[in-house]
């Protein structure tokens, strides 16, 4: 083995294994020091022996490469960094979450989450959602750095009109294509109440697509939040269907901070988080938000534990992390610490050059993005498999993905004639056009806060939605098309949306009418994200009167009507 030739292969394989320290850093580690040890053996990677005393060569041990914890904490420091600078060149943003929950980030997209950047609309990625969406250069600094189609030119541009960064993460639509976006966020408890529609769409096309021989639905939903968000009523609402359905691939990640803008948290509430979670039936993990161990740990539970319980990991973080001047108070909230700016960056170790990512965390990212091609390219093989041994599921999920629609030719012949004149209530005669919407359309899916038989938009035959658990013998499987939201009409409203997001079915719900200002916040974003949603709104006419002025909608036509990128449609009879 002492030839000149065997010591540079034993150099080969030292740089070689370099290469893995991301992914395998117990085994780069052993056998670094073993292919070392090799070489140190070779007596100094000699020559022939012939031509040692010409040819002697001095061997310096290479420089181990950063290990996991390192690389992330880099990372997170510079995610730091990349926030401070747009907010800053902004004058404007919130500073406080993405240099709180940078360990997060750090943990999400440096080695936790399944995602391919060259293909961000991959079926089978997991969806992560900010819902706490006002602290938005968390969510860009992490999709640039794992290699998203999101330049540096655009970090710069935050908050600026029509760049690809604006003030609140925005779903991808005519006026904005920002890739990573998974849905529209700001309005406050709407991005975990999207997240639980996410979480439902993925059960129901699990139910549909997969087979025993070929699963290709099985990720998870994420969402980070903070106590704004929990507070909201409508993530009430949500976390309560969620636990009940047994949707156990969401996962909320708490950034709790005991901070709101106001005031510290203390000021406007009191109960206890993690317990009215668990009274929901959410599993629970209270965890040190900045330590990188403990992060992986509680991520890698929640998506490895198949109980029927959706995960709550409560992080407790300091807000503003990394600027003192501000960290840990309301003041972190906004953008009150850009002028202490530059000393932060400076105590972090970054350079005075803005946006920096270094070239160690650059190199860090591009090995993940092989890591999660290999994955990516793994599952290409099961859904080739799946689509040869499924040829009719494939074309309905193509169909899906496609957006195709059946033709308006296709829809009337499925609708029955009406007798034009004929005293007949629209509910009723909506509910007979429904019936041949949903024949035309297979992936067509109802729903209603409690009013199916008022409103009449059962989808006969459709089977209806949930764990079939809840209650055992119900009836109920996550293929069902027909959706009961409980009196939750908010809920309803925003996991609407989440199925819509989702992108592989068309959906409708309803409710009376007078009841639909329950819902308007997420009617009035799903016609910002430009979200092909359908409400079937009951219950609208002088008929009602019997029931009091507390349900006669009198002005809510109106208001409806002066919301931008919404149809209002109030057929008179069974024909329109």
């Amino acid at each position: 083995c002492r030839t000149a030739a065997f010591s540079r292969s034993a150099l080969v394989a030292v740089r070689s294994l370099r290469s893995f320290h991301s992914t395998g850093t117990m085994i780069y580690k052993a056998t670094f020091a073993a292919a070392l040890a090799m070489a140190a053996s070779v007596e100094g990677f000699s020559a022939p022996r012939a031509a040692r005393s010409t040819r002697r060569m001095t061997v310096t041990a290479a420089t181990a490469a950063p290990s996991l914890t390192e690389s992330l904490t880099q990372a997170a420091n510079e995610a730091r960094g990349i926030a401070m600078d747009a907010i800053a060149q902004a004058n404007s943003g919130h500073l406080g979450l993405p240099l709180g929950a940078a360990e997060v980030g750090a943990v999400l997209f440096g080695e936790k989450m399944q995602y391919n950047p060259e293909d961000p609309q991959w079926l089978n990625r997991d969806r992560f959602i900010l819902s706490a969406g006002h602290g938005s250069m968390f969510l860009y600094s992490w999709l640039h750095m794992a290699g998203y189609d999101l330049p540096h030119e655009e970090l710069s541009k935050f908050r600026q009109l029509d760049s690809m960064t604006p003030g609140h993460p925005e779903f991808p639509s005519s006026h904005h294509n920002t890739p990573g976006i998974e849905s529209t966020t700001g309005p406050l408890g709407q991005g975990i109440s999207n997240a639980v529609g996410m979480a439902a769409a993925a059960k129901m096309a699990g139910a549909l697509f997969n087979t025993e021989d070929h699963t290709i639905i099985d990720h998870h939903v994420i969402a980070l939040c903070g106590d704004g968000c929990l507070q909201e009523g409508c993530s009430a609402e949500a976390a309560a269907i969620a636990a009940h359905e047994k949707l156990d691939n969401l996962i909320y990640m708490y950034d709790a901070n005991d901070v709101t803008l106001d005031k510290m948290a203390d000021f406007t509430q009191s109960e206890d988080v993690g317990a009215r979670f668990e009274a929901y039936g959410w599993d629970v993990e209270t965890i040190d938000g900045h330590d990188l161990a403990a992060l992986s740990k509680a991520v890698d539970t929640a998506k490895s534990t198949k109980n029927g319980k959706p995960k709550l990991i409560i992080c407790k973080t300091i807000i503003g992390k990394g600027i003192d001047a501000v960290a840990g108070t309301n003041a972190a909230h906004g953008e009150a610490g850009v002028e202490y700016v530059d000393e932060a960056r400076a105590a972090l170790g970054l350079p005075e050059e803005k946006y920096y990512v270094s070239p160690e965390t650059r190199t860090f990212f591009e090995e993940r993005k092989e890591a999660l091609k290999s994955d990516y390219d793994a599952w290409q093989t099961t859904f080739a498999a799946w689509k040869e041994a499924n040829p009719e599921k494939a074309t309905l999920l193509a169909d899906a993905v496609d957006k195709k629609m059946p033709t308006v030719e296709e829809m009337f012949a499925a609708i029955p004639e009406f007798e034009a004149g004929k005293a007949m209530a629209t509910r009723a005669s909506g509910s007979d056009v429904l019936q041949g919407i949903a024949k035309t359309n297979p992936l067509y899916i109802s729903g209603s806060a409690d009013l199916h038989g008022s409103n009449k938009n059962y989808i006969n035959g459709g089977g209806d939605f949930g764990s079939p658990e809840a209650p055992v013998g119900g009836g109920k499987t996550y293929a069902g098309r027909n959706v009961y939201y409980g009196i939750r009409e908010h809920a309803m409203g925003s996991m609407l949306n989440g199925f819509a997001y989702y992108g592989l079915f068309r959906v409708s719900g309803a409710t009376f009418l007078v009841f639909v200002d329950y819902l308007r916040a997420p009617v009035r974003v799903a016609a910002l994200s430009e979200l092909p949603v359908g409400y079937i709104l009951t219950h609208d006419s002088i008929g009602v009167g019997e029931d009091g002025p507390t349900h006669q909608p009198v002005e809510t036509v109106s208001g409806l009507r002066v919301m931008p990128n919404l149809d209002v449609i109030r057929p008179a009879d069974a024909e329109e």
